[in-house]
Parts: C-alpha cells; sequence; structure tokens
C-alpha cells in the first residue's frame, strides 16, 4: 500500500516535506503528556504548515488518554478522602455507576470538571448533602477557609487578607489573623456611620 502524495494547498506541487516533532502539553491538576506534531514544507513555494490537521488529531487523542488517567488519579484520591462512589452519586444525584463508567473512560468534560472541583474543595460534598441550601453553603465556604488559614501556619504577612474598613454590608465578617504562626479566630463587626 502506497502512501498517499501530499499536495500543497498553495501551488500544488508535490514536492512536500514531512517533518515531526514531539510536543508536550500539561492537564490542569494533571500530569504532562505528549504528541506528535506534524508539519509539511513545500519546496516550490515554501508554504508550511500541518496540511492534514494530523496535530490536532494526535494532540486530542493523547489528551483523551491523559484525561482517562487524570480521571482514575482523580477518583483514587476522592476514595482515599472518603467520599465513596455511592456517596458521590447520591448527593450529586447521578445515575448508578456514573462513576465506574467514567473511570471505564466514559466521561465528559463536565465530569473531569466536577471531579477536579470534588479532590480540590473536598467540602463541596457537604454543600451537596444539604442539596446547596444557601445559608449552609456559605457557612461551609467560610468554615473551610478558616480551617485552611488556621492550619496553615507559614502565611507570610504579605499574603494575608487585607479586610475592607469601608462599605462592608455583613453585620460580621469572620477571618483568620495570624501572627507568629499562631491562628486566631476574631470576628469583627463594622461600625455604622449616621446618615452614612
Amino acid at each position: 500500500m502506497s502512501k498517499k502524495s501530499i499536495i500543497c494547498p498553495a501551488c500544488g506541487s508535490s514536492e512536500v516535506a514531512r517533518f515531526e516533532k514531539e510536543s508536550f502539553s500539561q492537564l490542569t491538576l494533571g500530569s504532562q503528556f505528549s504528541f506528535k506534531e506534524i508539519n509539511y514544507k513545500c519546496n516550490a513555494c515554501q508554504e508550511e504548515g500541518d496540511f492534514l490537521a494530523e496535530t490536532d488529531k494526535n494532540y486530542l487523542v493523547a489528551q483523551k488518554e491523559a484525561q482517562g488517567n487524570l480521571v482514575k488519579q482523580l477518583l483514587e484520591t476522592m476514595h482515599s478522602m472518603g467520599i465513596t462512589m455511592a456517596m458521590f452519586e447520591r448527593v450529586f444525584e447521578l445515575p448508578t455507576r456514573t462513576l465506574t463508567r467514567w473511570k471505564n473512560g466514559d466521561f465528559s468534560s463536565s465530569a473531569l470538571a466536577l471531579l477536579r472541583i470534588v479532590t480540590t474543595y473536598p467540602w463541596i460534598i457537604e454543600v451537596a448533602e444539604n442539596k446547596f441550601e444557601k445559608t449552609y453553603s456559605k457557612f461551609a465556604v467560610v468554615t473551610s477557609a478558616a480551617q485552611e488559614f488556621k492550619n496553615d501556619s507559614i502565611i507570610k504577612p504579605a499574603m494575608q487578607p487585607k479586610i475592607p474598613e469601608k462599605n462592608m454590608n455583613s453585620s460580621a465578617i469572620f477571618f483568620i489573623s495570624v501572627n507568629n504562626s499562631q491562628a486566631s479566630e476574631k470576628s469583627v463587626r463594622p461600625s455604622v456611620v449616621a446618615g452614612g
């Protein structure tokens, strides 16, 4: 079986050289993966490019394989955090065996995004268990953030959040103050200015 002759799309010449190189890309929260980048150059008119869109195909195949490995890795991470497949499917109201299908390669970009969110913010499981009730959701965000700051003993003063003193709409703002690697929870109540 002979290879198909490549024709330059600019001048129609068949004097086209093919070049390959290995390129790399990185998945969000995943590992690096490689793919073959293909380029053609017409010796007659000097036109260059991937005339047959092979690079895109190679990239998509390599990306899908890397995503499949990432799905398995994220599911293992969730399991080590105590998040079972049954719990995940129940709280997010997914059909039974959804995670098994994802693990076997039948997943979408949305599925991968949800797995990334849950492994990055595991407290979202509790929010989902509480049917995304607004008050509970706010409480979970603040509690999680406070716990993270409390557990982090290497926060540099320049990295500490600045609490605005003007235009505060809530009756209390909870935050963490870290001084000399000692964390303490504080509550600040904004003062109400008459006529403001």
